[in-house]
């Protein structure tokens, strides 16, 4: 390939060759130290999420938020050293483990947290669940949602801001290696973006209802048990197939911006000894209400074991009893080792069959009611 120093780079920066990747090959490779600082410096972003109308209301202190709640939720299923297990997502750590990402002992001060909301928002948003009783009220199970959106557009924000400093990993290495890895951040960059527009949106349609200017938009699946849940989460998925391994949505190409992704938030936590798995999408996704039902269709004994498949398939937000974990046979832990990085590599397609009974039971948490809101 050949380019002239004042034309416009190949890599699409917008600069001049002479300023980008004019002699690239010959420039330092990024250390590892480079790679760790910005790790550190990602993560440590610090935003509040509330809606821009009550943006004027924050305080000058961004905190780190429980995306999970500490009291009600991670000290009950906490080991007698107050550690949940669960993943500990950073450069340096996948270093140590080669590529793999296993469950390892946190912290319930550090579990699930991040720095997306001020001190102020963080205590008057999430009150309603942090100081009360968890009764499934509507306001209640906004806050789930609200929290759960708020923690994926920070990661997805962060997923960007790594992408664009992998496009600097091409420092050192021959043009053809150079635009390998530039096309490959590039492409990854349209999808990090199309997620970050549909959690916009869906977070836009969550301020409304909780400044009161929209009602029941909401649909809400409780699940309950008169024990803890032994396995805790908070997040968000676009399901692509159903617990029978049906197709659920095509999500079209890679950073198509006409798909309309419909989304589901869960959570998974314990309250005053009881435990609640929560559901909770927009009414008009019809596409999630089928995936909700290929739950409700599975026998009620079955639904734990379903339930430990979703959670560890497609939640990196997800920490685990350490006492749970030790009951678990090695098939069992190899079992949720293997859905743990069944989505790590992304040129690999997610499975229709990733949901689906394979035979292999999870026990330690029994149903005692299901209660359906706003179907």
């Amino acid at each position: 390939m050949k380019i002239g120093r004042n034309e416009k780079c190949w890599c699409n920066s917008g600069k001049k060759f002479k300023h980008c990747h004019y002699g690239r090959e010959n420039e330092a490779p990024i250390s590892k130290g480079e790679a760790i600082g910005h790790t550190k410096k990602n993560s440590s972003r610090k935003l509040c999420y509330v809606s821009p109308d009550l943006k004027h209301e924050c305080s000058k202190k961004i905190i780190n938020a429980h995306t999970i709640s500490k009291s009600g939720s991670l000290k009950e299923i906490a080991d007698e050293s107050n550690h949940v297990l669960g993943l500990k997502i950073n450069l340096p750590n996948i270093m140590i483990n080669k590529g793999k990402l296993i469950p390892e002992k946190i912290g319930i001060n550090q579990a699930s947290t991040f720095k997306g909301f001020c001190s102020n928002h963080d205590k008057t948003l999430f009150a309603c669940i942090e100081d009360r009783v968890f009764v499934g009220d509507e306001d209640q199970c906004l806050a789930l949602m609200y929290r759960s959106v708020a923690k994926e557009l920070y990661a997805k924000e962060g997923m960007l801001n790594t992408s664009e400093f992998i496009k600097g990993g091409d420092r050192g290495r021959q043009p053809l290696e150079q635009m390998f890895l530039q096309k490959f951040a590039a492409d990854q960059q349209l999808g990090i973006n199309a997620a970050i527009k549909e959690l916009s949106e869906l977070k836009h349609q969550l301020d409304d209802q909780l400044l009161g200017n929209t009602t029941g938009s909401l649909s809400h699946l409780i699940i309950e048990s008169s024990e803890p849940m032994p396995v805790a989460v908070s997040s968000i998925v676009a399901p692509i197939s159903d617990f029978s391994g049906n197709f659920i949505q095509d999500l079209g190409d890679l950073g198509d911006l006409s798909v309309d992704a419909q989304q589901l938030i869960f959570n998974s936590f314990s309250s005053d000894g009881k435990g609640y798995v929560v559901f909770s999408w927009v009414k008009e996704s019809k596409k999630v209400l089928g995936f909700i039902n290929s739950l409700l269709a599975i026998d009620e004994s079955k639904i734990f074991s379903a339930l430990i498949r979703f959670f560890f398939a497609v939640a990196e937000n997800t920490f685990t009893s350490p006492l749970w974990w030790k009951t678990l046979t090695s098939e069992q832990k190899d079992k949720i080792q293997k859905l743990i990085m069944s989505g790590v590599n992304p040129m690999e397609f997610e499975p229709s069959s990733l949901l689906v009974d394979d035979g292999l039971e999870f026990s330690g948490w029994e149903i005692a009611a299901l209660h359906k809101t706003n179907f």
